[in-house]
C-alpha cells in the first residue's frame, strides 16, 4: 500500500457520506417539486471521491436511475477510482 492510500480512503469516505446525502435531499426535493442539484453537482462529488456513496444513494434512493447519460457518467466515474484504488494497493 502506498502512502497516498490512507489519505485517499479518508477522502473516498468523508465524500461518500456526504454524496449519499446529496442524493438523498435531492430526492426528497424531487418528490416536494423543490429546487433541485443540478447532475453535474451530484457528478462532481461522485469524481471527487464520493462514488461508493453516489452508487449507495442510487440504489437507497431510486435516484436517477431512468437516466441513461448519468448513468455512463457514473458508471465511468466508478471504473476509474477502481482502477486508481488497484494501482495504489498493488506494490
Amino acid at each position: 500500500m502506498t502512502n497516498l492510500a490512507l489519505p485517499y480512503l479518508v477522502v473516498t469516505l468523508t465524500l461518500s457520506v456526504v454524496t449519499f446525502a446529496a442524493y438523498g435531499l435531492d430526492k426528497h426535493r424531487a418528490r416536494h417539486g423543490e429546487r433541485r442539484r443540478r447532475e453535474s453537482v451530484l457528478q462532481g462529488l461522485a469524481a471527487a471521491g464520493g462514488w461508493p456513496g453516489a452508487l449507495l444513494g442510487r440504489k437507497v434512493f431510486r435516484h436517477k436511475t431512468r437516466k441513461r447519460a448519468f448513468s455512463v457518467g457514473l458508471y465511468a466515474i466508478s471504473l476509474g477510482h477502481v482502477v486508481l484504488w488497484t494501482l495504489l494497493l498493488i506494490p
